[in-house]
């Protein structure tokens, strides 16, 4: 699902009429125990002191085929170093840390995340689709 920020980027990039801020240049992939909301409010990452946790460079994408595009390499996330909780969702933002949620989606797979874990996402497994947030997937 985009959210509305990540929306009204795209069209005013797209056509011109607000142009700041420029679409990200790198995007990066992390994980969320909740479901996040069109706002980009509501996410559950991980804290990232001493839990082993960092969002992970989102590279290795396919070319787009009906607005969708998927990951051609695994997305491998660091080994944790605590108990990160149960990972419902991943969460796709215009930085390593802070910034802008720009969309996310549910994992196939939910995952629960003990110490020594390494969260992968398979190749192929990742599917990004634009779409406006209030249609239903």
């Amino acid at each position: 699902m985009n959210t509305t920020y990540f929306l009204n980027q795209v069209m005013g990039n797209l056509f011109k009429t607000k142009t700041t801020p420029a679409l990200p240049s790198a995007y990066y992939i992390g994980l969320s125990t909740s479901e996040p909301n069109i706002e980009g409010l509501n996410t559950g990452e991980p804290g990232t002191s001493g839990t082993g946790y960092t969002r992970v460079l989102l590279s290795d994408l396919s070319t787009p085929a009906a607005g969708t595009i998927t990951n051609t390499a695994s997305v491998s996330f660091p080994e944790s170093i605590t108990d990160w909780g149960t990972m419902l969702y991943y969460v796709v933002y215009d930085s390593a840390t802070g910034g802008n949620l720009l969309f996310y989606g549910a994992l196939s797979i939910s995952r629960s995340v003990e110490p020594n874990t390494v969260i992968t996402i398979k190749s192929g497994e990742l599917s990004i689709t634009l779409r406006n947030p209030a249609v239903a997937p």
